[in-house]
């Protein structure tokens, strides 16, 4: 297995980068649709939060990948990719709350009534709520920009 462009350049003349990407745009909005049911029902989260939470922490984990093979890639391409670029260094970042959130609510549905008041139960699920539909929006925005800049050139044929 021929490896150029760094660790996380290429493979085989392949590069990673659109390999890797794959996993973040499909787990990344599945593991929010996930936290926006678990926002609602308590019983949802208590049978599948952790399922979710480990999606969601593999999910963070394939959006860093992207991140760094998106940066070992555009340095093979020698080309400055733009808005695709700076959507993709934040992406994790926007989405990182929600894997945390996740985590919250999944713990505070499971020890059942006796922990944490209403309100703190409601702003849990009003963040969630925010932070998955965040996290859908900035990878649709990162996949489209991604989508331009490798797509673009047929919309001049």
């Amino acid at each position: 297995m021929v490896i150029s462009g760094g660790l996380f350049g290429s493979v085989a003349g392949l590069p990673l980068h659109p390999l890797v990407i794959h996993a973040s745009i499909v787990l990344i909005p599945l593991v929010a649709i996930g936290a926006l049911v678990m926002s609602y029902l308590p019983s949802f989260s208590r049978r599948y939060g952790k399922l979710i939470l480990f999606i969601a922490l593999f999910a963070q984990l394939s959006l860093f990948l992207a991140k760094v093979t998106g940066e070992a890639f555009e340095e093979i391409l020698d080309k400055d990719m733009g808005n695709h670029a700076e959507l993709g260094e934040i992406a994790p970042f926007i989405t990182l709350p929600m894997v945390a959130l996740i985590y919250l609510r999944w713990r505070l549905d499971r020890s059942g009534a006796t922990v944490g008041s209403v309100w703190v139960r409601r702003l849990t699920s009003l963040a969630l709520i925010v932070a998955s539909l965040a996290s859908i929006a900035v990878i649709v925005l990162v996949g489209h920009s991604g989508a331009e800049s490798v797509w673009g050139w047929i919309d001049k044929l």
